[in-house]
């Protein structure tokens, strides 16, 4: 009898895991992964733009006038999208977290 209960035991936990996994997933890990790179890249942008603000006068209005600024804008966007892309498939709906391409 204990190794009936032993065998039901090590079962449910075998489909516990990948039963976990997609009830991850469902609940929008993607989502969350997003709301973190997106606090990330927040941060990497108030400390540019910190850095950029200690410049002597004369250099921020030369960087004005080639709207540099702008430019960082752009840039952290595009890094957002592109980390949004990553968590979707062709379709647009969302995939499992992947690291990488």
């Amino acid at each position: 009898m204990p190794a009936v209960i032993g065998l039901l035991l090590q079962a449910i936990g075998w489909s516990l895991v990948p039963l976990g996994w997609k009830l991850v997933r469902g609940l929008g890990f993607t989502a969350v992964a997003y709301v973190g790179v997106q606090a990330f890249m927040d941060e990497a942008k108030d400390f540019v733009f910190e850095r950029l603000g200690s410049l002597p006068t004369e250099w921020l209005q030369i960087l004005g006038l080639l709207q540099i600024d702008v430019y960082i804008n752009i840039l952290f966007s595009a890094y957002i999208a592109r980390a949004v892309l990553w968590g979707m498939n062709a379709s647009g709906g969302k995939t499992g977290f992947r690291w990488g391409k």
